[in-house]
């Protein structure tokens, strides 16, 4: 609650430094970011993968491919999305950090992020599942708890079951 109030406070006061001053040139320091960073082609490359997740989902979707493709880069294209995802970084960053993340997606240390983003990225969501599977036995005594928590309320604190209705 406090963060979102100084947040707010923030963008009214319009401290921060976000794209104000020259919204023009801070438009194209986003979209020269997003050029650099391959933004347009991740972007468009996500559509192929939720489409094809979400026809994989079930065997009755199988013949909605077309249909669910064509609604998912209606959707959530790059075309469909670029001026919103702009909006949100001229948000989020000043012009000169905008330059900043140019120079550095510009460095070699800046194309061997990007370049090994995606595998990272995966290999930080295999851990995580990793760990919450190898963990399940903790959640399913946790969730165990809080039924008999529920439970031991209902019956009252006397230990003695409600007296049911009629």
């Amino acid at each position: 609650m406090k963060k979102s109030l100084l947040v707010a406070i923030g963008v009214l006061l319009g401290i921060g430094g976000w794209c104000r001053a020259d919204e023009a040139s801070c438009r194209q320091a986003v979209e020269e970011l997003f050029n650099q960073t391959g933004m347009p082609a991740a972007l468009d490359q996500m559509v192929v993968q939720i489409s094809a997740t979400l026809t994989g989902a079930a065997p009755e979707d199988a013949n909605y491919g077309d249909a669910m493709n064509a609604y998912v880069r209606k959707y959530v294209s790059w075309e469909a999305m670029k001026d919103e995802l702009a909006a949100l970084y001229m948000r989020t960053f000043s012009e000169q950090e905008l330059r900043e993340l140019i120079a550095f997606y510009g460095t070699p240390t800046g194309r061997k992020f990007l370049q090994q983003s995606p595998a990272l990225g995966q290999e930080i969501a295999a851990a995580v599942h990793r760990r919450l599977v190898e963990n399940s036995p903790e959640l399913k005594k946790m969730m165990m708890d809080a039924d008999f928590k529920v439970f031991q309320d209902a019956l009252g604190q006397n230990g003695t079951a409600p007296a049911s209705k009629p």
